[in-house]
């Protein structure tokens, strides 16, 4: 079969602006070949633009949350058919032999394939990808709204996972931003009680109209309140703040979950652990299983991303708007051809 090509929009330098971008590729036995139909623009696609973790190869083809619709599937792919309407997140492909893969944690795969590193993005009319990867959305999920849901959603849901919560826990969601405000939603639906720790009291309705209760903490007061009051916290944080003061708010044997993180050091009290068996853990993205059960609960439960929605022809000026922060939650190109 001759190689497909495929017409996207890449940054050609560090920093650069989204110029059209043909490239080639093939479509092996266990790909498929999806047109996108929406694709994310998000902070994690300008921090590779910007380089900010020193991995990013260019061109680059930026884009990790993907949905759209598979066109072809090689012949050896037995989990979606053409026609299918499916979500792509940031991992494209695994090894699945070693042991990570084999236990079901394909995420950490030593030998994983991702956007923006070793594969080009949805910023793209098409995508192949290991059919593995290619998760068929439930009927309910709307897919301008879902697209974040399949590395934002996913990244936030597994953290919880990992958090092993008791039934109706306290819990807090450090920022309300594109990672933060689908967190809010799935632990409310998860039936915890949620606090949202936020700088920005324009917020707050949207807080509360997502089931969480806002909590100012530019507010001295209304932070120190907060102290021992958490049994579990996710930070969705990409900027520089407080980690001991966040610590601090957790109940001895409670536990902070980053899903996000500044390139710079985030300074820690060792007392602040030791002396109260609280824990931090990371969490990166997600399994397979993990987006399966995700996109699920989703669906069940009615969970979107608030996101405004423009065509792929004005990529640039969406850039421009993520990049000054000129959007609520999240954006999402969508195809309008």
């Amino acid at each position: 079969m001759a190689p497909l090509r495929i017409r996207a929009h890449a940054i050609r330098e560090k920093g650069g602006r989204a110029d059209p971008f043909f490239y080639e590729r093939e479509l092996g036995r266990r790909d498929v070949l999806v047109r996108i139909t929406h694709c994310s623009v998000a902070r994690g696609d300008l921090q590779f633009i910007s380089d900010d973790w020193g991995d990013a190869r260019f061109p680059l083809v930026p884009g990790h949350e993907i949905v759209g619709v598979v066109e072809e599937a090689g012949d050896e792919v037995a989990e979606v058919r053409p026609g299918a309407r499916v979500g792509v997140g940031y991992q494209q492909e695994a090894c699945f032999e070693c042991p990570y893969c084999r236990r079901g944690t394909e995420q950490l795969c030593p030998r994983q394939k991702v956007i923006a590193v070793d594969r080009y993005g949805g910023w793209a009319d098409h995508i192949v990808v290991d059919a593995r990867f290619a998760f068929e959305l439930p009927a309910p999920l709307e897919s301008a709204a879902s697209a974040p849901l399949l590395s934002s959603g996913l990244t936030v849901f597994a953290g919880i996972l990992r958090g092993a919560l008791t039934e109706r826990s306290r819990v807090a969601v450090l920022g309300a931003g594109g990672l933060g405000h689908l967190a809010i939603q799935f632990l409310h639906k998860m039936g915890h009680d949620v606090s949202a720790l936020s700088h920005s009291p324009a917020k707050r309705e949207l807080i509360e109209r997502l089931g969480g209760v806002y909590v100012d903490v530019a507010d001295p007061e209304r932070r120190a309140s907060c102290r021992e009051s958490f049994d579990f916290i996710l930070s969705t944080l990409n900027v520089p703040f407080d980690l001991d003061a966040s610590v601090r708010m957790l109940k001895p044997d409670g536990r902070l979950c980053l899903v996000a993180s500044p390139v710079q050091a985030l300074p820690l009290s060792g007392g602040l652990l030791s002396n109260s068996r609280r824990t931090i853990h990371g969490n990166y993205i997600g399994s397979r299983a993990d987006t399966r059960r995700m996109l699920d609960f989703a669906a069940e439960h009615g969970i979107a991303a608030v996101v405004d929605v423009m065509p792929f022809a004005r990529i640039n000026e969406a850039i421009e708007r993520v990049r000054s922060r000129d959007v609520p939650m999240g954006l999402v190109l969508e195809s309008r051809d």
